[in-house]
């Protein structure tokens, strides 16, 4: 992946492309390939992940965790090398988009389905290409596992006469040119949620 980026000017918030998928269908591995195509262009990657499952906020018996135990509602741990905000409640994508602004030229979400904003979709059938499709918008890009998927079912039951572009995900430079130009586009315009 190739692209030339000049950084513009701080916004309000971050541009945001999603990658949706089921379980295990190539999301995180898809969106550490596009991280390190864009930050190799020099382009600012952020990076969020939503998880549908319980995680701990911090290890037990560390301090920053007694911060939360004791009442915190948000604790911030920082060191010379990194730094981590802990909070006990769910923060929504736009929220960390306008966390990054500043910071980041783009943002790329793993999950998040029920957000708006623009979206690339891994998917192993046309079952579960139906079963997104009820669960997200603004899918701009769909990227399968099978080589020669069949559409047919899932034209027919969005009413769409033209055929929806399905890439293989075999075919690695076909779809490398594909994301980026679709990064790049929302790099160029501020694209906010549908």
């Amino acid at each position: 992946m190739t692209a030339e980026w000049n950084p513009a000017p701080a916004q309000s918030t971050v541009p945001v492309l999603q990658i949706v998928g089921y379980k295990n269908s190539g999301k995180t591995t898809l969106a550490c390939r596009l991280i390190q195509a864009l930050s190799q262009q020099g382009i600012r990657v952020g990076s969020a992940k939503h998880d549908a499952h319980h995680f701990e906020l911090d290890d037990p018996g560390t301090d920053s965790s007694k911060h939360l135990h004791h009442g915190a509602i948000e604790t911030v741990l920082t060191s010379q090398n990194a730094t981590r905000a802990m909070r006990k409640a769910e923060t929504s994508l736009e929220e960390i988009a306008k966390s990054m602004a500043g910071r980041a030229d783009l943002l790329i979400a793993e999950g998040f389905k029920s957000a708006g904003y623009p979206k690339i979709a891994l998917i192993r059938d046309a079952e579960e290409m139906n079963a997104l499709r009820d669960q997200a918008t603004n899918i701009r890009l769909w990227i399968s596992w099978e080589k020669n998927i069949s559409v047919n079912p899932v034209t027919a039951s969005l009413g769409v006469n033209t055929p929806l572009v399905i890439l293989p995900l075999m075919d690695e430079a076909l779809v490398d040119q594909a994301i980026l130009s679709l990064a790049m586009s929302l790099l160029c315009k501020q694209v906010q949620p549908d």
